[in-house]
């Protein structure tokens, strides 16, 4: 007498998420350009997911306070960490090196490039990180940020920290010749 073991089939193997598996959503971001991402992927960040659970049928959903250039780097964070989020980077800093801060090593050159080609972009993505809820991608943030002013004397973190300041900095040096010019020459 065979004895038939009850094993499940390959479909009732798989779990909840499966059925998110290839599902794409649309984000919008604030100036109203349009990405798309996996659904499974998209659940990285809490508002996403939040959203997505109250409204399950949507295929877009708007991302107000972000802009499409952040958005982007948000979309190819997701899209390498597939849907799961890494672990927070160490505090502190180890070095001022992000490849010797992070367990994941994709994740110090796309924060360095960010970093080093637009201080700004790092700004916006660190607060888009804040606004979606990427608790791992905002402490990578921060940490770049770390790493940028750690051993710098106050005035270059100054200028780290906002670069506007930098340009006041050369406004100001800029009228104080023009006035010096002015009485030079009377």
């Amino acid at each position: 007498m065979d004895i038939k073991e009850d094993k499940p089939n390959a479909e009732e193997i798989n779990g909840l998420d499966d059925d998110l598996k290839d599902e794409m959503i649309t984000l919008r971001s604030k100036d109203g350009k349009e990405i798309e991402v996996k659904k499974k992927f998209a659940f990285i960040s809490q508002v996403i997911k939040t959203s997505l659970e109250n409204d399950s049928e949507s295929k877009v959903l708007p991302i107000m306070g972000v802009n499409y250039d952040t958005l982007e780097h948000i979309v190819s964070y997701m899209n390498h960490h597939q849907g799961s989020e890494p672990p927070i980077v160490d505090k502190p800093l180890r070095n001022k090196k992000m490849s010797e801060n992070v367990k994941d090593k994709w994740d110090a050159p796309f924060i360095d490039k960010i970093g080093e080609s637009n201080r700004q972009a790092l700004y916006d993505l660190i607060l888009a990180a804040n606004y979606m809820d990427i608790k791992a991608l905002l402490h990578l943030g921060c940490a770049k940020v770390a790493s940028l002013i750690k051993g710098q004397p106050l005035e270059r973190i100054k200028e780290i920290l906002d670069p506007k300041n930098k340009e006041k900095k050369e406004e100001k040096e800029a009228k104080k010749s023009e006035k010096a010019s002015q009485y030079s020459s009377v």
